[in-house]
Formats: structure tokens, sequence, C-alpha cells
């Protein structure tokens, strides 16, 4: 099957031209099988070419080998490297290790790790190390490594086939499906942060290389979650988000403040207080403001006497409830209310 691969962006400053080497990049693959070991060796960029292997070495982080005298290699091969072609047996920790392309004495000329942004490989899988569409800021492609169930070991290197389906739903504290929502993923340092957004049924789905993902779901500033979550290879991976403290401005219906009362509170958002102001026609001593959460339960309510037309009107609301305990963050709507009659209404939001 033909592998996908990942195109990967240059950023080119105009200005002042600086040189900016490559970094090499070789190490491609790598599988285990019956207890040993299988490394794929490619020049990425061909910048190099070797007749030998000689004072080149593999290094773990328990163990150092240098090949066989003799080794030949050359920038278009694919390499694929042996415990036979290591002057000892060279143990690598399939749970977890960190694999370096060394030359004498001790110049790292690659390297990759696993068990941290990738898992370690099951049974009849690969690590494949693939170039991503986005990199650092400054510095150019960015390499990393994806779990792989069709192993290429000797061809196609620094590419893929198998992908894993990232589908689902994001919900707001009512169950309601949230639209425009951007799900953010870096699956390592100095990765980008491309983005998947909601539909307006609050579905997503997106095709990612297996590997260990670190999610930002967000809605603007108005809802947050951030997780952890490990793409499989060809599998379906499902999941469902919910903003607990959220709920969508659809789900409560209310009416423009007029500018007849110029209801309007600030700072909002707001944490922990927030000032909220008014005018009424004339002097009164009912004028109340009510405060409801997200799902329409009544939670504070604030007696304003001595109510003027002169100046507006100004409470502090520091975001307790009836019994003095912070309330949770969230949309809240408040209505200014007098003797029994809704008089404006409007929105505010507490962050913490």
């Amino acid at each position: 099957m033909m592998k996908k691969k990942f195109t990967c962006l240059f950023i080119i400053i105009v200005g002042i031209l600086f040189a900016n080497p490559l970094e090499p990049v070789f190490i491609s693959e790598l599988y285990f099988e019956d207890g040993n070991w299988i490394l794929e060796i490619f020049d990425y960029y061909e910048l190099y070419s070797y007749p030998t292997l000689d004072g080149f070495y593999l290094k773990s982080s328990t163990d150092s080998v240098y090949f066989n005298d003799g080794v030949t290699w050359n920038e278009n091969f694919v390499f694929v490297v042996a415990e036979s072609d290591m002057q000892e047996p060279f143990d690598i920790n399939t749970n977890g290790d960190t694999i370096s392309l060394m030359y004498d004495p001790e110049y790292i000329y690659d390297q990759i790790s696993f068990g941290e942004n990738v898992n370690p490989p099951l049974a009849d899988q690969s690590l494949a190390r693939i170039g991503l569409e986005d990199g650092p800021p400054i510095g150019g492609e960015f390499f990393l490594l994806a779990m792989e169930n069709q192993p290429s070991i000797g061809y196609d290197p620094f590419s893929v086939s198998s992908y894993g389906t990232f589908t689902g739903y994001v919900y707001d504290s009512l169950m309601n499906p949230v639209e425009n929502v951007q799900l953010e993923y870096s699956p390592g340092l100095g990765y980008g942060s491309p983005e998947i957004t909601t539909d307006e049924n609050g579905y997503f789905i997106a095709d990612l290389p297996g590997m260990n993902y670190d999610f930002n779901v967000h809605l603007l500033y108005l809802a947050t979650i951030d997780t952890f979550i490990t793409i499989e290879p060809d599998s379906l991976n499902y999941y469902e988000f919910v903003f607990e403290n959220y709920v969508s401005s659809d789900d409560i219906e209310i009416e423009s403040p007029s500018s007849y009362y110029n209801l309007t509170n600030y700072p909002n958002p707001f944490n922990p207080t927030t000032e909220i102001s008014f005018s009424v026609p004339q002097t009164s001593s009912f004028v109340i403001i009510e405060i409801f959460n997200s799902r329409g339960q009544k939670i504070k309510t604030i007696k304003i006497p001595n109510s003027s037309s002169q100046n507006p009107n100004q409470i502090t609301w520091n975001g307790t409830n009836e019994n003095n305990k912070q309330v949770p963050s969230g949309v809240y709507l408040y209505k200014l209310v007098s003797k029994g009659k809704e008089l404006a209404a409007n929105k505010m939001l507490l962050l913490k």
C-alpha cells in the first residue's frame, strides 16, 4: 500500500539572511520482532556520503555499540540495520527508550525517542518517523515517531500508511451540541497547533497519525478543556467533550437590555467580582437584581433601595449565592426587576 506523506512547512525570513544549516535526519523506522530489533536508516536530505559506517555507533539509555567495520552506505540507500551489523548485541528497552546515531567521539547525528510522545509498539507494529505539516516557529521541518500497523522496513522511509480516525461531539452543560469549537492538538515539543473545528451539530472528524496528543478544546474564551489522548492507528477513536460550565447562547432566550434601562456589567468576563449598573426612570424602592445560573435556577437576589434616575445605579456582585458560597465558572443571566415586572435582562460570564 502506498503511504501518505506529510508536506513540511518551511518559514522564510526576509531581511538579513543567515545561513541555517539543516539538521541531519537519518533514523526512519524501528521494528521489534522475535525479541530482536531492526532499524531503518536513510539520509532524508541526502546531504552526506560515507563509503563506510566506520566510527559510527548506536547509543541507547543503557548501551552503546559500534557498527562493524566496512559496512557500506550512501545517501541514496535505505539501510536496514540489524544485530548482525553491530560489533556486539545492542540493548534497546522495548518499553521506552532514546536511540541515537553517533559518530566518534560524541557527535549526535540523529536521535529518536518513544514511550512518551508515542507509545511502545505492539506486536506486529513498527514506529515510523514522519515529517509533520507544521514545525517550530523557526527551524524548518519537524519529525516524530508514529505507530505503524504496516511496517515497511527497507522501503518508503519517513512515511506511514496507518492513520487513526479521531471523531466525536462537543456538548454544552445541557448536552446541546456546540458549533465552531476548536480542538487544537500538539504531539510534541515545538510542534505547532493545528485545529479541528466542530460543525453545526457539534461534530468533528479528522485522520491523525498514531501517537499521543495534548488537546485543548475551546470556544473562544468562553469554555475550555485540556486533555491527553492516544490515537490508535487503523481504528476509530471516539470522544465526547462536555463544557460543564457553559451553555450555548441559543439555549437562554433573553431580550436585549433596553437602552432605556442601560443594564450592563463590567468587567465581563470577570473573576471574582463585577459591577452591575442600570438606570430607572423614577425613584423606586422596589428594584432588585435577580441572578440565574445556566440551568435557569435563581441563585441570588440583590435588593437596591433608593434608586435614582439622575445617575445609573451600580451594585457589586462577588460571585456568591444566597448562602454566601462561591459559585462555579459559567454563564449567568441577570435581570432588572421592579414590583415583580422584568424590565431588562443580560448575560455575564464568570471565569476562574
